[in-house]
């Protein structure tokens, strides 16, 4: 009973000190000349730069990257310099695999729409839809990353193993 009582009361001082701090806060920025309409809420996230608008100039270079992963060759090779960091030996000949595997069901040729383009300069969030030639289509976010590639910029070495392991 006694610890009951010690818990609740220090929730209630708890609160009372918060409402306080709070209207303290508010009469301050009152009373400092600001009127209550230009208070306004700022959005925060921490550790996460935020976009300041999207990108849509960055669809085509995007694409290109996309076309390049889902066109010919072989992912130790030619599509390696799409991914962020390369594959592996053992990853590149899994995704070399999976890829013959999709070809011979008749998924490609692919067909991309890049929508929702953002950036921050060296990384890029976008959703793409991927139409296979059967007629199935799915939608996914994708990150590229700024990189050495022909078109430069890079899919995610995560974004990369996400898009293979979904088409199975």
């Amino acid at each position: 009973m006694i610890l009951k009582t010690l818990v609740t009361g220090v929730a209630a001082v708890a609160v009372v000190a918060a409402a306080a701090g709070g209207v303290t806060s508010v009469a301050s920025s009152l009373g400092s000349g600001a009127s209550s309409s230009t208070a306004a809420i700022q959005p925060v996230v921490i550790g996460i730069p935020l976009p300041q608008a999207p990108a849509p100039d960055l669809q085509a270079p995007l694409l290109q990257t996309l076309n390049g992963l889902a066109g010919g060759g072989s992912f130790s090779g030619a599509k390696g310099t799409y991914i962020e960091g390369g594959l592996g030996r053992i990853e590149g000949i899994a995704a070399d695999r999976e890829y013959s595997k999709a070809a011979a069901k008749g998924y490609f040729p692919l067909s991309f729409v890049v929508a929702d383009v953002d950036s921050d300069g060296t990384i890029a969030t976008a959703n793409v839809t991927a139409t296979a030639n059967t007629g199935g289509t799915k939608t996914e976010p994708v990150t590229f990353v700024a990189g050495p590639s022909p078109t430069g910029w890079q899919i995610s070495k995560q974004s990369a193993l996400g898009l293979l392991s979904s088409n199975g």
